[in-house]
């Protein structure tokens, strides 16, 4: 596939799950955030909310996951990653569960 071939797929899954393997063998996933001419933006999620929650007394379960705690404001769950299209070796839609 050329750079034309995985712009039209970006556009097609956007805000979509999704998987990119890179040409130098990385894997990601994330929602597709944004696409453009040359580069796909991947919406990556991050276990840094979790991290954050290490030695507070309560169970992790305990905390909502968009509220907020005294003391404890909580960070993005995302984070951007650009990815031009020439470096991509595959994409594919990955299933979501709520």
């Amino acid at each position: 596939m050329n750079a034309n071939d995985y712009q039209q797929i970006c556009w097609n899954c956007m805000n979509k799950y999704v998987g990119i393997v890179t040409a130098d063998g990385h894997a990601y996933d994330g929602f597709i955030a944004h696409v453009d001419q040359n580069y796909v933006t991947l919406a990556v999620p991050t276990n840094e909310m979790v991290d954050r929650l290490n030695g507070l007394p309560a169970e992790e379960a305990t905390y909502r996951q968009f509220g907020f705690h005294p003391g404890f404001f909580p960070r993005r769950r995302f984070f951007h990653r650009r990815f031009p299209f020439f470096g991509i070796r595959s994409l594919f839609l990955l299933p979501f569960f709520i």
